[in-house]
């Protein structure tokens, strides 16, 4: 019995350490792939994927930026983490961050005189508040009227990107009318750098903070239960009792709302005004990271860090050896095809796995 029991803790890590080799492997595959890239352009892939990921280290200042870059990809992709386990595709974390953004940027140039502490809240609260919204209309139409949360979500981006680009044209337009940006935000609503002559700023630590209280409501609330029992197997989770509709409204607003968080430190930690089309594709991002850390908080914050990364070390690699910077989202795009394939071979080699134990016992 005790050999038995053993027996089933040996399969199950089985199973989990290939949740955890897949991505791994995607990867280096992906890199290996992209050096076939690299040679056709005449570049030494050995010394191109050293630029890409040693010319990150080179200084304090580069090495902050991988930090940067990974803190909305972070919180974009916890955004798309928290949709996804309840059988939603939010694909629309792009333009509920640029409400975040666009919240973020009207408190700061109304609060920002008062103290760093109530306008930083404030701003929080309005980029989580906008965020919300965005994502709680295509979670009404889809719990109400069964549409596409995929197609909405996806309008809504060009809604939001549209919207900015009337914003800053017209109405909030800086005051001197030269650029098609607002005025920047009072100071007091900058938020605080962590490490100094950097522009690593304390967004990241919320991100990280953040990641942990979505792990824990959706693995350690029975909150969370319900909406994974939703994702899980909605037919099984209404006839218990539960409500399909109110999870799925629910589940998108709090998914909206993390990707307005990312909105708000996009302005407050880094460009202090709002910017026509800023952080272009970072939503998309998010959704990489989330795949990449098979939609688990901890998963999201190191696919992040790593996607970071390569943004980071696309620019040495292009300094270094003059390689495109595209061929970084090459890379990563094949990354993602690579981890999705990985995902779907998944079931089929665990149960191989399955029946060839079963065939040894």
């Amino acid at each position: 019995m005790q050999t038995k029991g053993g027996e089933m803790v040996k399969k199950f890590d089985i199973f989990q350490l290939l949740k955890i080799l897949i991505p791994i492997a995607a990867v280096f595959l992906a890199l290996l792939l992209g050096s076939v890239l690299l040679l056709f352009i005449d570049v030494n892939p050995l010394e191109a994927y050293r630029y890409l990921i040693f010319g990150n280290f080179t200084n304090k200042y580069n090495t902050a930026e991988i930090f940067v870059k990974s803190t909305p990809i972070i919180l974009t992709g916890l955004a798309f983490t928290f949709a996804f386990r309840t059988g939603l595709f939010n694909i629309g974390g792009e333009g509920q961050m640029f409400a975040g953004a666009m919240a973020a940027v009207f408190v700061g140039l109304k609060t920002g005189h008062l103290s760093p502490f109530l306008t930083i809240s404030l701003s929080l609260i309005g980029a989580i508040i906008a965020g919300a919204i965005w994502g709680l209309i295509p979670g009404f139409l889809k719990g109400i009227f069964g549409s596409s949360e995929i197609i909405v979500t996806i309008m809504f981006n060009y809604v939001a990107l549209y919207l900015i680009s009337y914003l800053v044209d017209k109405p909030l337009r800086e005051s001197i009318g030269f650029y098609p940006q607002t005025d920047l935000i009072g100071k007091n609503a900058f938020l605080p750098y962590v490490v100094p002559n950097t522009r690593l700023h304390i967004g990241f630590v919320i991100a990280v903070i953040i990641s942990i209280i979505v792990y824990i409501i959706l693995w350690k609330t029975p909150f969370g239960y319900r909406l994974r029992a939703v994702g899980f197997n909605p037919d099984g989770a209404e006839y218990s009792g539960m409500s399909i509709k109110k999870s799925i409204i629910i589940s998108m607003a709090i998914s909206g709302a993390l990707a307005g968080v990312a909105g708000f430190t996009e302005i407050n930690g880094i460009h202090h005004r709002l910017l026509d089309n800023f952080s272009k594709n970072v939503g998309f991002d998010g959704i990489a990271a989330a795949l990449l850390g098979s939609a688990n908080p901890a998963g999201v914050v190191v696919s992040s860090i790593l996607l970071g990364m390569l943004q980071t070390g696309s620019n040495s690699m292009q300094r270094g050896v003059g390689v495109p910077a595209n061929i970084v989202s090459i890379i990563q795009a094949m990354i993602i095809i690579l981890v999705l394939a990985g995902n779907m071979l998944r079931p089929k080699l665990e149960l191989y796995m399955r029946r060839k134990e079963k065939v040894i016992e």
